[in-house]
């Protein structure tokens, strides 16, 4: 697909991105033909993102308390390790968001006439198909405004640059995903769900309302996505993936199960995972302070250690030092390793979340630790859920309690505790998958008083040097700092 200019105000977006030429390639006038077409365009609508998602994990890494420079870093990453940012960075290039966005936006626009052309006997398959154009295209400026504070509005596919372009805040442009994405949700149990790439709408729609702190539509629309297909185990957490089994929801069959929405990669088409680059090559490393998370995690009879997740899965050891393991499981070709954009372990830990917030602290806490089996009565709406082993539960580790010094009579102690709690756990489960940077921005916005505090200690304390982990925490207490500007 033809990629067209965009404007990118304010986006680090390169020069050759607005002066490229198009070569011999497919027009949508003779491309839009049939339904295998448009497949073949909307799984198209993705190649931006190999360049996107790799960035996208070194940035969370950076910015949060998950990953460290190295002496092979480069300029670029050590600034963005001290919240120091330039428009020059290539890291925090916006464009390749704008340009699954335009790319969607041009396959809107042929949609009617392809199943004109080719009818189709399943009468539920362009509405289906629509709702994951639009999901792909709401993850893009989800990401957007999660990263830069604001978003531009594009309509169209682009075919001039507009003398004027509308961004909206994250606040207006969230509302305006939820308009869009709410009527593509399936909810029907007389039809058979059809799976497309992309995220799940329904899980989706809940982690936007999770940012906008509507706790009672994201618990019902991230519930509403893990029982999606039929209410079926998929994505319900159980032992299929426990214990050493736990490193293969990143190769092999765990792709099918686990993973909701990937990004891939072929190295021997030149479609490179950058980031097991920088993890290879050590321009990056995991975090002392978070190699010390995993090595101290209890398990559940005995043994100390995060066994399935922490060394030898996510991280390794080398001669004085670590580096990221985990896009390099997998002995063969590590550069063609995909990355997950969504799995169920994400969205569960989201749930919880939700729920903690609800006061229903019992789901969140069983979610978090040793699952809905455990429990000696099935919460209300959870009967299908009884193959649910936990996040903890299913790699053997120790339950999580709430800290004795935290005051039980407190609402408000008890409902942040467990939320520190599922963090925590969002941190080791979800380490490198570009999570955590914008969890500690979601909690810190939500906190009474919208409290930087909780941010900026967080990722002060992967410094060594106290000058410098006193100066980033001073940078991070403002909250403009927060966005790329």
């Amino acid at each position: 697909m033809a990629f067209v200019a965009v404007v990118c105000t304010g986006y680090s977006c390169s020069d050759d991105f607005f002066t490229e030429q198009a070569g011999n390639r497919i027009t949508p006038d003779n491309h839009y033909q049939s339904i295998n077409d448009l497949y073949i365009s909307l799984y198209g609508t993705y190649i931006p993102l190999q360049r996107a998602v790799p960035n996208l994990l070194l940035i969370d890494g950076l910015r949060s308390d998950l990953l460290d420079v190295t002496p092979g870093s480069d300029a670029y990453m050590v600034a963005i390790n001290n919240q120091d940012f330039s428009i020059d960075n290539p890291y925090i290039d916006g464009s390749d968001y704008y340009k699954v966005i335009i790319n969607i936006n041009e396959i809107l626009q042929h949609f009617d006439e392809v199943w004109l052309k080719e009818p189709t006997t399943i009468e539920y398959e362009p509405k289906f198909t629509k709702g994951a154009l639009l999901a792909i295209r709401s993850w893009s400026y989800f990401t957007l405004v999660r990263l830069f504070g604001e978003a531009a509005i594009i309509e169209d596919n682009m075919p001039s640059v507009p003398s004027e372009q509308k961004f909206l805040n994250k606040k207006d442009m969230i509302d305006t995903l939820i308009n869009q994405l709410k009527p593509y949700v399936f909810n029907d149990s007389k039809y058979t769900e059809i799976q497309f790439p992309g995220p799940n709408t329904k899980a989706l729609l809940g982690e936007l309302y999770l940012e906008n702190q509507q706790y009672d539509s994201a618990a019902y629309y991230l519930k509403l996505g893990m029982e999606s297909y039929g209410n079926t185990r998929t994505y319900k957490v159980t032992s299929t993936y426990s214990k050493e089994k736990w490193e293969l929801i990143f190769y092999g069959e765990g792709i099918q199960i686990e993973n909701i929405d990937i990004v891939f990669y072929e190295s021997h088409r030149n479609q490179y995972n950058q980031f097991t680059g920088w993890t290879i090559n050590h321009q990056v490393k995991p975090s002392q302070l978070l190699v010390n998370t995993y090595n101290t995690q209890l398990q559940s009879k005995s043994g100390v250690g995060d066994l399935y997740r922490g060394r030898g899965i996510t991280f390794d050891t080398i001669p004085g030092s670590y580096y990221v393991s985990k896009y390099n499981l997998e002995e063969g070709d590590p550069y063609s390793t995909y990355i997950c954009i969504s799995r169920a372990t994400d969205i569960h830990l989201l749930l919880a979340e939700a729920l903690n917030q609800l006061g229903d602290t019992t789901t969140a806490m069983l979610l978090l630790n040793n699952g809905i089996k455990s429990a000696s009565q099935t919460p209300e709406g959870y009967n299908k859920w009884t193959d649910n082993v936990g996040v903890r539960g299913r790699v053997s580790l120790k339950p999580k309690i709430i800290p004795a010094y935290v005051d039980k009579n407190d609402p408000v102690a008890v409902k942040n505790a467990i939320e520190d709690l599922i963090l925590d756990e969002r941190a080791l489960e979800l380490a490198f998958e570009g999570k955590r940077w914008f969890d500690l921005v979601r909690v810190a916005e939500r906190r009474k008083d919208n409290d930087p505090g909780y941010l900026a200690n967080k990722v002060a304390a992967k410094f060594n040097d106290p000058a410098q982990a006193e100066r980033i925490r001073n940078v991070l207490m403002d909250k403009s700092n927060w966005y790329f500007k």
